[in-house]
C-alpha cells in the first residue's frame, strides 16, 4: 500500500500542473477581452452590458479553444517548459 502513495502523489501533482497551465492560457485571453471591453466602454462613454458580455464570452471561448489546441498538440507540460525557456528582451 505504501508503494502506491508516491505514484498517486505524482499523478495529482501532474494534474495540478496541467490544470494550472490550462487556466493560465484561458485567463490570458480573458485579460485581453477585459482590455478590449474597457477600451470599448471608454469609447462608448456608457456601459453596454450586452457588448461587455459578448466580448468577454468570446474571449473566454477563444481562450478555451487555444488551451485545448495546446493540450492536444504539444501537451500542457511541454507548453510550460517552452514558456519557461523564452528569454525576455529589454529594448
Amino acid at each position: 500500500m505504501k508503494t502506491s502513495q508516491p505514484l498517486i502523489y505524482l499523478s495529482i501533482q501532474k494534474a495540478m500542473i496541467a490544470s494550472y497551465a490550462w487556466l493560465r492560457i484561458v485567463l490570458s485571453y480573458c485579460v485581453i477581452g477585459a482590455v478590449i471591453t474597457t477600451l470599448f466602454s471608454a469609447y462608448a462613454q456608457h456601459e453596454n452590458l450586452l457588448a461587455i458580455t459578448l466580448i468577454m464570452a468570446t474571449s473566454l471561448c477563444f481562450g478555451v479553444y487555444k488551451a485545448e489546441v495546446a493540450r492536444r498538440k504539444i501537451g500542457l507540460d511541454s507548453y510550460l517548459k517552452k514558456l519557461a525557456q523564452h528569454k525576455h528582451r529589454d529594448f
